[in-house]
Formats: C-alpha cells, sequence, structure tokens
C-alpha cells in the first residue's frame, strides 16, 4: 500500500490502540525508574530501606515485559535465528512459517485453561508488602497468551496467503531504488 492510497478501515482504530498500549508502556517504565530510584534514595541516602519499591519494580518489569510483547512489539521486531531461513526458497519459507506459528497457536491455547487455572488459585496470595493479590500480578499472562494466539493465527494467515513478515520490510527497500 502507498502512501497515497487509501487507508483500511481498521488500520486507523489499530494505530490508535498501539500507541495507546505504548503509553502505557511508558507509563509503566516511568513507575518503575521512579520506584528504583526512591529504593536507591532512601537506601543509601537515608538508610531506611523501602521494601514496596522494590515489589513495585518486580510486579512493573513483569507486567511491562509481557504488556509491551502483546501490544507494543511489532512481529518484525521480534529476534529471529533465520540464516537458514532466509537461504529457502518462499514457498518453503511459507510452509516453514504456517507450520511453527500454527504449532506456537495449538500449544498456547492447549496451555490457557491450566494457565487461567493457575491464575485464578493465585487470588489466595498476596504480595508481601504492598498486599496486592498474586492474580492480580498474573493476569497479564493470560492476557499475553491471547494476544500471541492472535499474532500468530494471522501471521499463520498471511502465510496461507502468499504474505510474509519480511515483504512489508523489503517494500520500504525497494520503493527507495
Amino acid at each position: 500500500m502507498t502512501s497515497s492510497s487509501p487507508e483500511r478501515p481498521g488500520h486507523r482504530l489499530l494505530r490508535w490502540l498501539r500507541l495507546g498500549a505504548n503509553h502505557v508502556l511508558v507509563l509503566m517504565m516511568a513507575a518503575m525508574f521512579v520506584a528504583f530510584i526512591l529504593q536507591v534514595a532512601f537506601r543509601y541516602a537515608l538508610n531506611l530501606p523501602l521494601a514496596w519499591t522494590d515489589e513495585v519494580c518486580t510486579i512493573v518489569w513483569l507486567w511491562g515485559i509481557l504488556w509491551g510483547a502483546s501490544f507494543v512489539m511489532r512481529n518484525r521486531e521480534d529476534i529471529r535465528f533465520d540464516m537458514l531461513y532466509n537461504v529457502l526458497p518462499r514457498r518453503l519459507r511459507r510452509g516453514f512459517t504456517l507450520v511453527a506459528s500454527l504449532l506456537i497457536v495449538a500449544l498456547l491455547l492447549t496451555s490457557l485453561p491450566a494457565t487461567w487455572s493457575y491464575v485464578s488459585f493465585m487470588k489466595v496470595e498476596s504480595s508481601a508488602s504492598l498486599q496486592i493479590p498474586m492474580n492480580w500480578m498474573f493476569f497479564i499472562y493470560p492476557v499475553f497468551v491471547v494476544a500471541m494466539v492472535a499474532r500468530h493465527g494471522l501471521i499463520a494467515w498471511d502465510a496461507l496467503n502468499n504474505r510474509l513478515m519480511e515483504d512489508d520490510s523489503q517494500a520500504p527497500a525497494e520503493a527507495a531504488q
């Protein structure tokens, strides 16, 4: 799609959602940074360690990693070991992409009931300092699983329709030539 072509209806909404998710991630990282600086200042400057700042850093780190992987990171930003993949013919790359994505979807969907059971069970535990129920802390993981199922389902769909992720990254380079 060129910059002069009209935008598809759902793309504007997706762009706004991704921007909002990006802002949420920035706020999480800012909260973690502030908690970390408070911990250092209180521990070393005032000799009064704060237990709650360690919990805030841990919780926000967990949520930030899984939130970012679910809603902020794009497919082409994944770390890949693709030396062999890149030298394969397009048809085999499509096949590998399809099989890998379908396996990921199957594994994650298979794990979802046990994941939900564990997260639900963790409501009996609370964090030591802030008394946050542990199921709230771990709730981001089922969200991550559902987001990855959707992402890899779309990757599999694209592979079925002869569209691979590297097609997006090659378009700007080809347009510049």
